[in-house]
């Protein structure tokens, strides 16, 4: 296996580095106020990370209020507890880009435990990085006093910190499978997203039990099996999104009351020329209305098909079980039996519902 690693749902990551900035920016104007007004020095480190991590984290909606006060309070332990200055701000930024990473993407699932590593390592490098950048651009290029340079030094600070919660939106593992998975499952929506929730957990169940099944080859076999069983579920939920995001873009009932217009229109026109131009276009969209509605069955089979994939992910695990709990037959033998049942119930969920081609987009004419 290769590792394999891919981003997810870049649309969060990007609105996160603008919500730290935003937090940031609005932290230096209390800074800024706090400083002239009440003659206080706000450390632009500590309170710049405060601000960029409570508006940068996307918790649930039942989180929310908690994930907030967790990310003002945790953060703050490095501090409390009188860390070595080179590594309080580091320690915090770390703690914040674990939090985020965990309960706090933007998703609907918890991050991984390894999204959680690499996102609070990462943010430690880049927090450091990003005060250091701070102090030499203050040193250099900013004047002592005024907004603007406490404007640059807290977005500085959220910058680095926010591009090290990246990890939080990388899909990583050694199995291309299991990561196409994660990336699918997070553009999904609704009965679809479910389906390949549930195929992934499928998949990587029945991984563990082939590990404790077989080793060497008869691993590798069984693998490939169960790769393409959650390739086919994967490739079907991704057909099934593309029909529906196409048959959203083309109404049936807009085509349809285009239809009886053309008709009535058609109906009430005097000139005979007229008459046969409106109803060759009738016939033309009902053509189109008759495409729709196939593609509307298709979309219905599609559904199905994937309904029947996942099933049949939950028959493999199933038989790995079954498997594991005794056979008369030998190590190797067992092992290709196994394969070969697996098989055999592709072929036939294959045999029975036919390839899955690219649906044909409508060419709706008006």
């Amino acid at each position: 296996m290769s590792l394999s690693i891919q981003l997810i749902r870049r649309e969060d990551f990007e609105s996160r580095c603008l919500s730290a900035l935003v937090g940031a920016g609005a932290m230096a104007m209390v800074a800024g106020v706090a400083r002239q007004v009440l003659h206080l020095s706000v450390d632009p480190g500590a309170f710049a990370l405060m601000a960029a991590a409570v508006t940068a984290v996307k918790p649930k909606a039942s989180e929310n209020a908690l994930m907030r006060v967790a990310m003002l309070l945790l953060p703050a332990l490095p501090y409390v507890l009188d860390l070595p200055s080179s590594l309080q701000h580091a320690a915090a930024g770390a703690i914040a880009a674990g939090l985020l990473a965990w309960r706090g993407n933007g998703r609907d699932s918890v991050g991984t435990p390894l999204q959680v590593a690499l996102c609070a390592g990462a943010a430690a490098v880049t927090t450091a990085l990003g005060l250091y950048v701070q102090e030499v651009l203050h040193a250099r290029f900013l004047p002592a006093r005024g907004y603007f340079p406490l404007l640059v030094d807290y977005s500085v600070v959220a910058l680095f910190w926010s591009i090290g919660t990246l990890p939080a939106n990388l899909a990583v593992d050694l199995d291309a499978v299991t990561t196409r998975g994660m990336r699918l499952e997070a553009t999904l929506t609704g009965e679809v997203k479910g389906l390949v929730a549930r195929a992934l957990t499928l998949y990587r169940q029945s991984q563990e039990e082939a590990r404790k099944l077989a080793k060497g080859a008869g691993l590798e076999k069984l693998q490939a099996v169960l790769g393409k069983l959650a390739r086919d579920a994967f490739t079907l939920a991704e057909s099934h999104t593309e029909l529906e995001a196409q048959l959203a873009s083309a109404s049936q009932g807009s085509v349809d009351s285009q239809v009886q217009e053309l008709k009535k229109r058609a109906q009430d026109a005097q000139d005979g020329v007229a008459r046969r131009q409106l109803e060759r276009a009738a016939a033309s969209l009902g053509e189109e209305l008759n495409h729709l509605d196939a593609l509307s069955r298709r979309q219905e089979r599609l559904l199905a098909q994937l309904h029947a994939q996942v099933a049949l992910l939950e028959r493999a695990r199933v038989c790995f079980i079954g498997a594991r709990a005794g056979s008369p037959l030998s190590g190797n033998d067992r092992v290709q039996a196994l394969a070969d049942k697996l098989s055999a119930l592709d072929l036939e969920s294959t045999g029975a519902e036919g390839p899955v081609n690219a649906p044909r987009a409508p060419a709706v004419r008006s």
